[in-house]
């Protein structure tokens, strides 16, 4: 069914390809890009920073990226890559291909996490950069029919063309894998069996260790599966995808304190992966280790992907993880403690932040002291932290990202603050994209139907009361009193007591 035919691979244009070079030396793109040019290729760009890699990409279509791993203090090539497809301006067919000089384990395991077509150790011949850009294009034009399928959402064309296309062409790691990956999100458990007896005969890998594993689960033997995982990692201890699906049977197996051990071995190896950093945390909460905690929210802090917005949404899932920690049983002392060890977190995120990012920390940092000011019912305080958060954007709120108001919400509804809710509701209802962990919180305060129809009564006692000030003044002063015996720190009711009063 997979064995390769005779036929050719596609034969490459040279003139027709179109090359993005990124490197912060300039002098390192000129000499890529003189190697480049003796192969016929026209159209070469250079981009020394990744606002001018965004904007280039923006305004051209390319067939491959040739990045620099080590970019700059802001962000590395595996980053970039990730933000331009977040912004979706790379197609599915553009080919990367990463170079450094730093053969490290954590650079190494980075690039790989991108799923680049090939990585290139510095210094690079004539002879090594055409046989890469080669095979790179080459395998981006047998693998576009099966991303044209899967861009149109048919996962099931896409796995028939994986098929097709390995049968022609003959084995492709990375058009054989995104096969697997396909076969196990479609459950399609009956398709996979055969391909990976052939692919274990004839190709076998780590991936297919892996999928074997996830078989095996599925199956109803997750003992046997962690057990092929742990063999696998035993064979090969940097396999970082192995370890992260280790990490989920363990857990499914109520190996808790294995499944924290092998969380931490991954983000050991690849610190500058956030995700993984939040799933230490998550372990450490869940088994209400401090320590490890805040540990990983160092390493995290140091290592926020702040090239895009992503920064502070990873500190919003991180500071949940802690507001578990914190509210579990534990002494006033040690919650003091806590607070000083995440005061010390966001310091270190802030020196990490670009200065237009630094603001929106200020402001979130505000807002979740005053959460945890709320917990422990002391209103006022909570109410000045969220007020002074707000101050820099009291004007502008519309600038905010969607995370920090949907953390605001709760406070504001609880201490009344109808003008702001109205105005951080309006805001948010011409949002069209939420990160998952603001979905989250969305979901739960629609679930609190109580808070929510309070709220409503609130602003029609507000409208009714501010309608009798001039004619009623004694019947608007009565009503207001009513507001504030259940909303004591309402700025609209306070404040229009405090005219009535003044107007005696």
């Amino acid at each position: 069914m997979m064995t390769a035919s005779n036929k050719v691979p596609p034969k490459v244009d040279w003139e027709k390809n179109k090359i993005l070079i990124i490197d912060d030396q300039r002098s390192a793109s000129l000499m890529l890009k003189s190697l480049l040019t003796p192969l016929g290729i026209k159209h070469i760009d250079i981009a020394d920073t990744y606002d001018e890699a965004v904007r280039a990409c923006r305004k051209t279509h390319y067939s491959v990226l040739i990045t620099d791993y080590h970019l700059n203090q802001a962000l590395n090539g595996s980053e970039l890559i990730c933000l331009l497809r977040s912004k979706r301006l790379l197609s599915s067919a553009c080919g990367i291909m990463m170079i450094s000089g730093d053969h490290s384990t954590e650079v190494i395991l980075s690039t790989l996490s991108v799923q680049p077509d090939c990585f290139l150790t510095k210094p690079i011949t004539n002879t090594t950069l055409k046989q890469k850009l080669t095979q790179t294009l080459t395998d981006c034009v047998i693998r576009q029919p099966v991303y044209q399928a899967l861009e149109v959402h048919q996962p099931q064309r896409a796995i028939e063309l994986c098929k097709q296309q390995l049968t022609q062409f003959g084995h492709n790691q990375k058009l054989s894998d995104l096969l697997l990956d396909l076969l196990v999100e479609e459950q399609a458990w009956q398709q996979l069996k055969p391909i990976l007896a052939f692919l274990n005969a004839k190709h076998p890998s780590h991936k297919v260790t892996i999928i074997e594993a996830k078989l095996m689960h599925h199956d109803g033997y997750l003992e046997q599966a962690i057990q092929h995982l742990e063999a696998l990692i035993e064979r090969a201890p940097l396999c970082v995808e192995a370890l992260d699906t280790l990490v989920q049977y363990q857990q499914f197996n109520h190996q808790a304190f294995d499944a924290l051990n092998t969380a931490q071995r991954a983000f050991h190896l690849t610190p500058s992966a956030s995700h993984r950093a939040l799933i230490v945390a998550q372990q450490a909460a869940d088994l209400n280790k401090s320590d490890e905690l805040l540990s990983a929210g160092r390493v995290l802090a140091n290592h926020l992907p702040i090239i895009d917005i992503s920064w502070i949404v990873r500190f919003a899932e991180f500071n949940a993880i802690f507001e578990q920690l914190y509210f579990s049983p534990r002494t006033n002392q040690s919650r003091r403690q806590l607070l000083q060890e995440l005061k010390g977190i966001q310091q270190r995120a802030f020196s990490r932040l670009l200065p237009a990012q630094q603001p929106f920390l200020t402001t979130y940092g505000h807002i979740v002291r005053a959460r945890f000011y709320l917990s422990e019912n002391k209103p006022l305080k909570a109410k000045r932290r969220a007020l002074i958060g707000l101050s820099h954007y009291f004007d502008r709120v519309t600038k905010l990202p969607s995370v920090i108001l949907v953390e605001l919400l709760p406070i504001l509804i609880h201490l009344g603050e109808v003008l702001l809710i109205s105005e951080v509701h309006q805001t948010l209802s011409l949002r069209d994209r939420f990160d998952g962990h603001s979905l989250q919180r969305i979901d739960s305060l629609k679930s609190n139907a109580e808070a929510a129809s309070g709220i409503k009564t609130l602003a029609l006692q507000l409208s009714e009361a501010k309608a009798l000030i001039v004619n009623q003044p004694i019947d608007a002063m009565r009503l207001y009193n009513q507001i504030l015996s259940r909303y004591p720190y309402s700025s609209d009711a306070n404040l229009a007591i405090l005219m009535l009063t003044a107007a005696k």
